[in-house]
Formats: C-alpha cells, sequence, structure tokens
C-alpha cells in the first residue's frame, strides 16, 4: 500500500468521526491532522505559531494560546509545539504567551491543568497590566511520555523529563527528572517508575 493511499485512508477515517461527531473539528497543518472539541479555544496571530504532531486531542473548553504582546519590549517568538498522539483533556490553560511551550509525543495531560510560559514584570513604577512578559525563565519543555494529574500548575522555566509523573494537584516549581513521579505544593520526587 502506499503512502498516499495510507494518507487517505487515515484522512478519510478522521472525516467520518468528525461527521458521526459534530462538537469536533479537524485542525490541519502541514497535512497533520489533530481532533479539536469544538468548545476549545485557540488564540493565535500567526499560524505558525502553534505546531501539533499527528493525533493530538484537546478536550472541551481548553485555552490554547500562542501570541506575542504588542508591547515593543517582549518577547516576540511565542511558540506552541504539541508532539503527536498526545491527549489533552478537559479545561486546560496553555498559554505560549511571552514565552515558548514544547510539550512531547504521547502525553496525558489531564483535566483543568494551567501551563503557563511567562510571567509579567513586576515593575513597581508600572502598573502589572501594562508591563511586558518577563523573559527569564520563559520556557516550558514536557518531554515524551509524561502523564500530568488534574489541577495541577506547571511554572515557567520548569522542564519535565520523559516518562515523569505529575500527581493531581500538583505546583511544579523546578525541573523533573526521567521517569520520577512526583506531588505536592511544591512537587517534591516521591519514586521513580519502576
Amino acid at each position: 500500500m502506499t503512502l498516499i493511499l495510507k494518507m487517505k485512508i487515515v484522512f478519510n477515517k478522521l472525516i467520518y468521526f468528525i461527521f458521526r461527531n459534530p462538537k469536533y473539528y479537524v485542525f490541519t497543518v502541514c497535512n497533520r491532522h489533530a481532533i479539536i472539541n469544538k468548545r476549545a479555544i485557540i488564540n493565535y496571530k500567526n499560524r505558525k505559531a502553534i505546531i501539533l504532531g499527528e493525533k493530538v486531542y484537546i478536550g472541551a473548553f481548553s485555552i490554547i494560546i500562542a501570541i506575542n504582546d504588542s508591547n515593543k519590549n517582549s518577547f516576540k517568538n511565542s511558540t506552541l509545539t504539541i508532539g503527536s498522539n498526545t491527549y489533552i483533556g478537559e479545561g486546560n490553560n496553555i498559554r505560549a504567551a511571552g514565552g515558548t511551550i514544547k510539550i512531547g509525543a504521547n502525553c496525558l495531560i489531564s483535566q483543568n491543568i494551567t501551563i503557563v510560559a511567562s510571567n509579567h514584570e513586576t515593575n513597581k513604577n508600572d502598573l502589572i497590566r501594562n508591563q511586558p512578559w518577563s523573559q527569564e525563565n520563559n520556557t516550558i519543555t514536557i518531554g515524551d511520555d509524561v502523564w500530568i494529574g488534574a489541577n495541577s500548575v506547571i511554572l515557567p522555566g520548569v522542564t519535565i523529563s520523559n516518562g515523569a509523573v505529575i500527581g493531581a494537584g500538583s505546583i511544579v516549581t523546578k525541573d523533573v527528572p526521567k521517569f520520577a513521579i512526583v506531588a505536592g505544593n511544591p512537587a517534591r520526587l516521591l519514586k521513580y517508575r519502576e
């Protein structure tokens, strides 16, 4: 079977799925297809700012943002990359605004999780809302095969390595090693996957 025929079969299956499930739509970038619930919000000014792998799923009421600040002193290369076969559940808040977020392949992102790439500056001579995003620690990297439990928060500057598990309700403030299982506020190492 040729590659083109295989691609047509996969695409036809997706279209059939969408037709049978009208609450979803296909988001296509570079011939890769993601399935996104119509109740999810995707906000970007440049389509190249969002890079989705094949078979990414984004659940209802999730907010996905990859935009740059209009402030002339702000970071201008915000991007969000999500690897193939990654599941993003309902009600998540993923904001690559003022920084970059990279989520690997085969990840499970549960519900009500916040992943924000950057904080605002905190200069006392200006209103917080008028200040540009901080360019320090403005990258979040999540490796492949990572599971993030519901209601967790991933703070700017964090790297979660391949195979890690983040317990529900955790606040991740520092890097997580490969295959580590962490939980708590702030998240602490409990053990490693066996």
